[in-house]
């Protein structure tokens, strides 16, 4: 039935929600799970100016962007819950529109289900612009299964 699954991550309570159906069903159906992070232009541009110092074990301190600090904690997070499911998942990142960037993740990699939140970190522009899981529903040429809050 479903071979590739795809979910798309922006560290939101739904993201993650979605993130572990997606692992669930990967699991129970012997699919893979690809994992995608997209970030916005205006986001990646602020935070990748901020640098942020981290101690090292060593006693010496590293400098990374505010971006990559953030992104780390998220592939972690995104991996404990691949752990704790048992199911592998390979972790991916664009720069861009999160509707365009799962919708053309899809078509490039041959996706057959796309598994998504009903809402994100984005809820006052979905007012204006439409959430991501509607943009996705409706662009995507596969199934789209929309995981709503608790």
């Amino acid at each position: 039935m479903y071979r590739k699954i795809l979910t798309g991550v922006d560290g939101s309570l739904e993201s993650m929600k979605a993130l572990r159906s997606a692992i669930s069903l990967g699991k129970t159906l012997n699919a893979s799970v690809d994992v995608l992070f997209v970030i916005p232009p205006r986001i990646y541009s602020q935070l990748t100016e901020q640098d942020v110092v981290t101690p090292q074990a060593d006693g010496t301190t590293h400098h990374i962007s505010l971006l990559q600090m953030e992104e780390n904690e998220l592939f972690e997070k995104i991996r404990a819950i691949a752990t704790e499911e048992g199911h592998e998942v390979s972790i991916h990142t664009r720069i861009g529109d999160a509707v365009e960037g799962l919708v053309e993740f899809t078509a490039s990699h041959d996706i057959d289900l796309v598994v998504v939140g009903s809402s994100g970190k984005g809820m006052a522009g979905r007012l204006i612009l439409g959430s991501v899981s509607t943009g996705v529903v409706h662009q995507s040429g596969v199934a789209v299964l929309v995981i709503k809050p608790d």
